[in-house]
Parts: C-alpha cells; sequence; structure tokens
C-alpha cells in the first residue's frame, strides 16, 4: 500500500474543522484566521501516493541528494525506474477519483527538444487509457551555473514533468497500476508520485458574463485566440461584465492579455485552458480578478529578458487568483510596485523555470495561501523588497505546501517591514534553504518584526554555489536583520545544517522559540565565525545531529548567544580562542 503524503496524514485532527471552515467561506485574507495554528501545508482535494511506497516489479531509485540526480529531485529522494515492457507500479486507492496526476521524468532527445511517450493506465487491471509525456518543458543545462536547453554543455538537471488527465471514475479501494507496455516507447519512465482527484463537473457561465467564444476565441484548435481574448477583455470591462472562459483548450501565440476592473471567470482548472507562448496576464491596475482556469504555457528554459510570466504587473487594490494553476511559464505570478492587498488563494504553481510567486517592489498587504507549489526553478514564494522601491510592508505566506523547489528557496524575505511566514510546509529543497531571511539582493533594510512561525522544513537545505545552505537561513550579509521572531518550527532531515546563522553585518533582537531540529546532516545550530549582534534561544530541542547539536563558532565579544529556559540537547562548542 502507498502511504499517503505528509502533508494528508500531519495534524489530520485539525482538518475537519478547516474543512468546515472553508465550506462557509472560500480561503481569504480573513477565512483561515480561526485555522488551528497547529496545521501546516495546504488543504488538499487529492490524495498522493508515493511511487517508492507502492507496489513495483521495477526499480526503486535509492535515496540520494547529490544535486544533478533524479533521485535528489524526487519527493522523498526516492522514484521507481521503469526500463522494460511489462514493469509497472501499483498501489490501492484510498479515496474515490476521476483524474490523474503523474510526476514522471522520461529522456531528453540529443538535441534538447524532448521526446514525446505514453504510459499505460490501468485500473483494477482493466486498461483505461494512454498517459501522454513529454520531456519537452523538463531536462535543464549547465549545472548550478545555469537554466539551458543545450545539452551539449552538461550539467543535467530540471528532469522532472507532470501529465494530468480526467481518467473517469476510480473508486476507493480500486488497484490503479501504472505499466510500461510493449507501445510505450521511452527508454525508461520514472515516477515520483502520483495524485489522484475527485473533480468535480465544470461550473456554468454566470449571468452577465461575456464568453470569450462570443468574441471569436476558438477551442480545440491551435489557432490563435489571442486578439479575441483581448477584445472581449477590452468590451467585458467597458460593459461592467466579466469575461468567461468556457470547456476548452484557448491558444495565444501572438500576444499577452492586459487586465484591469475585470474579472476572469473560467469553468475550473482542470477544464478551461490556456496554452501557448503568450498564454498570460498583465496586470494594469486594479481589480485584476482570476479564477477557475489553468494556464499551460511554452517556456522550455529561463531568459530573464523575456517575460514568460503566468500573471505579471502592477495588480493596484482589490485583485485576487482564485483556484488558478499555472505551469510551464518562467514565473507564476511577479508582482510589481503599487499593488495592495492582493490575495492569491487556491493556486496550484508547478514546473516553472523561476520563481512561484514573487511580492516585490513594494508589493504590501498580500497575502498567498493555502496553495501548491511543486517543482519551481527559483523561490517557491518570495518577499523582495529593492532598496529603489517603496518597502514591502505586512506580506504573509501561510498554509501552503512546497514541494522540490529544484533552486533556490521554499520560502524568502528579503528586507522589508513585518512580513511573516506562518504554518507552511516545505519538503525537499534540492540546492538552498527551506526558509531564508536574508539581507541581500540589494534589498530594503528590515524594520518591525519579521515573523517565521508554525512552519515544518522536511528534507530541507542543500548544496548551492559551493556553500552547504542551512533548512533555515538568517543571512545579513549586505545589511543588518533586526527583530525577528522563529516560533514553532520543525527541522526534520536538514541535508546539512538545522539553523544557520550567518552575515557580514548583524543578526540583532532574534527570537528563536519551540524549535524542533532532529535528524540533521550536520550541526543542529551553526552560528558562522564572522556573525554579530545577538540571539535567544527558548524550548529548543535538537537531537540525531550529523555534527555539533550547536555549533557556537562566533567571537563572545561580538555575539551574545542567549540560552533561556526549555532547551534540550543544545551542548554547546564554543569557539577556539582567537
Amino acid at each position: 500500500m502507498i502511504k499517503l503524503h505528509f502533508l494528508n496524514i500531519f495534524f489530520a485532527a485539525a482538518g475537519a474543522l478547516f474543512a468546515a471552515n472553508e465550506s462557509a467561506q472560500r480561503p481569504g485574507i480573513s477565512a483561515t484566521e480561526s485555522t488551528p495554528l497547529v496545521r501546516r501545508g495546504a488543504t488538499v482535494p487529492w490524495v498522493e501516493y508515493q511511487a517508492e511506497t507502492g507496489e513495483t516489479n521495477g526499480e526503486i531509485l535509492a535515496p540520494d541528494r547529490t544535486f544533478g540526480t533524479i533521485a535528489a529531485e524526487s519527493t522523498g529522494r526516492s522514484a521507481v525506474k521503469l526500463k522494460q515492457a511489462g514493469q509497472y507500479l501499483q498501489f490501492k486507492t484510498t479515496a474515490a477519483a476521476n483524474s490523474v496526476v503523474v510526476r514522471f521524468v522520461i529522456p531528453d532527445s540529443h538535441c534538447g527538444a524532448g521526446l514525446q511517450a505514453t504510459l499505460s493506465l490501468y485500473v483494477d487491471h482493466v486498461f483505461r487509457r494512454k498517459i501522454n509525456l513529454t520531456s519537452k518543458y523538463a531536462w535543464a543545462y549547465g549545472g548550478e551555473e545555469k537554466t539551458s536547453n543545450d545539452p551539449e554543455l552538461g550539467g543535467a538537471h530540471h528532469f522532472y514533468d507532470e501529465a494530468r488527465a480526467l481518467v473517469g471514475d476510480i473508486p476507493a479501494g480500486a488497484t490503479v497500476k501504472l505499466q510500461k507496455d510493449a507501445d510505450d516507447r521511452a527508454d525508461y519512465d520514472v515516477i515520483d508520485l502520483v495524485d489522484l482527484e475527485q473533480v468535480a463537473p465544470p461550473k456554468t457561465k454566470p449571468a452577465g458574463y461575456l464568453s470569450i467564444e462570443d468574441c471569436g476565441a476558438v477551442s480545440g484548435s491551435e489557432q490563435d485566440s489571442g486578439d479575441a481574448i483581448q477584445a472581449c477583455i477590452k468590451q467585458a470591462k467597458a460593459a461592467k461584465q466579466g469575461v468567461w472562459i468556457p470547456v476548452g483548450n484557448f491558444y495565444s501565440e501572438r500576444r499577452a492579455f492586459d487586465v484591469s476592473e475585470v474579472t476572469i471567470q473560467g469553468a475550473g482548472m482542470w477544464y478551461s485552458t490556456l496554452r501557448g507562448q503568450f498564454a498570460r496576464f498583465n496586470c494594469k491596475g486594479s481589480n485584476c480578478r482570476f479564477a477557475d482556469f489553468a494556464i499551460l504555457g511554452e517556456t522550455i528554459c529561463r531568459d530573464d529578458k523575456s517575460p514568460e510570466d503566468g500573471f505579471c504587473g502592477q495588480a493596484g487594490t482589490g485583485s485576487r487568483l482564485e483556484n488558478i494553476w499555472v505551469e510551464h511559464t518562467k514565473v507564476g505570478f511577479w508582482v510589481s510596485g503599487g499593488t495592495t492587498g492582493l490575495v492569491v488563494t487556491g493556486g496550484r504553481f508547478r514546473n516553472v523555470f523561476a520563481d512561484g510567486i514573487n511580492f516585490c517592489n513594494g508589493t504590501s498587504d498580500s497575502v498567498v495561501e493555502n496553495s501548491h507549489f511543486r517543482n519551481t526553478g527559483d523561490d517557491a514564494l518570495a518577499s523582495w523588497s529593492p532598496k529603489k522601491d517603496p518597502v514591502n510592508t505586512g506580506n504573509v505566506f501561510r498554509f501552503n505546501t512546497i514541494q522540490v523547489p529544484w533552486r533556490a528557496n521554499g520560502l524568502a524575505i528579503y528586507g522589508g517591514k513585518d512580513n511573516r511566514i506562518e504554518n507552511n510546509l516545505c519538503d525537499d529543497v534540492v540546492t538552498y534553504p527551506g526558509i531564508l531571511i536574508a539581507h541581500s539582493f540589494e534589498s530594503n533594510p528590515f524594520q518591525g518584526t519579521t515573523v517565521v512561525q508554525h512552519n515544518s522544513l522536511i528534507r530541507a537545505g542543500g548544496p548551492m554555489f559551493r556553500a552547504e545552505h542551512g533548512a533555515l537561513k538568517i543571512d545579513a550579509d549586505q545589511g543588518e536583520i533586526r527583530g525577528l521572531v522563529v516560533s514553532d518550527l520543525l527541522i526534520d532531515g536538514a541535508t546539512f545544517t538545522g539553523i544557520e546563522l550567518r552575515g557580514r553585518y548583524p543578526i540583532t533582537e532574534a527570537v528563536f522559540d519551540h524549535v524542533q531540529i532532529v535528524r540533521t546532516g550536520a550541526q543542529g545550530i551553526y552560528i558562522k565565525s564572522d556573525l554579530a549582534g545577538d540571539a535567544a534561544f527558548s524550548s529548543t530541542n535538537i537531537s540525531d545531529s550529523g555534527k555539533e547539536a550547536l555549533f557556537y563558532d562566533a567571537s563572545k565579544a561580538l555575539f551574545k548567544l542567549k540560552l533561556g529556559e526549555g532547551n534540550h540537547g543544545m551542548e554547546v562548542r564554543l569557539p577556539t580562542p582567537r
């Protein structure tokens, strides 16, 4: 029997209460404030089945955290490889479903353009359908330094992509099998996980909404509908109507869509899909509202000079993304200055080449919650406050689940005032910290209180740019970090250090309370030698460290370590005399 993913069993007692809250009100800025604080991660409508715990006659990849290996980019750091016809992975379902998401690897082509393949789905040993796979959007090259699509560079990474399909009814207790049949022609198929979800029927068009088909958009072909969709947005805004995206696939290959003061509504993220190189929205003012559709882009490498973001721009006030699915873009949503009160909820941001969501340039009082991020090529969630812009203030990332960001961090705050990271679950960060608090990238100073509370970091931290990054890293690289509160934090299985404090500038007024650090690859807590300032630890428990539980390498004259009550396993290794 395949085990359920950690987020589906962690603090299960809180799930019923949160479900009741959701049935009364969709998640919003105030909807989750009564949610039990012990719960971490998003409440999701699918059950996740880990491949390596299923029944298979294929090869189970041994756990590995070496950059550039498939296992290192797998959830749980292991997966199943099918190499010959007749090899399979199967499991019994614990809930009814009618859709499938398969996270997979197949080989790239020699030129980097990707290959097409299939995998066979069986339900109760009866063939159901082929699952279409492609490596077009996977496989990057250039090692740590680059995210190129040129195999000649070597240094392969970013192996995974996902396939999704509505597959008909799958009862609870059924045997679901993915099998490599004779006509499934990839040299091998690696399966990391399978998500099974009971998808509701499509929504119907609300009264007073203008359908993009009425404006000339055509579904079911690769005919470009970009001009028709933009014309529909303009017409709906003038008439104070909403825009309806019906069931279907609509392509935009020549233009992105400019939006303000209008709602774009779909029939559901499994039904209404915008595809193509220009399937993206530019928020040009307030009340950019989007709900219940998917963007499946065409990005195949990272080019920071190309604006290949699912959503971007200054969203003013009153903007909202709800139940939006974004894949194969550079960024999910790059939020610019002049944005206040943005809400992102119920989103799925996966297989992007840079950030999932970045609050930048003075974005303030905004929230991302109850959303799911997987396989991002930069920070899954970041609040970045550059010096040249107004200060990011009062942003919150809460109740989100983050899996295998393959480059950069799970969550990050770069400067700003009174920003918060709360109730998140972050698993399997390949190269960087699970959470990074950093005065870097020419950020504004830290002001007020930065809060990190009720988070879990599982198998986080990794090797990048000749450094071994801690699961939680506090880095005063370009300026002082003042006023940090870290509480109710679980760090389990960090690749290297659990908590790393470092910087050329001081870290001051830092408070750590109720922190549990278990099974680290290196130190439990590492206070680097160049650090000044002060930090207080209470109710902190460290066990099964690969090296010292607490390695205090900073000068006692420059950095004051305050050990309060309730600490366990924190034997201090003091610095050698200087």
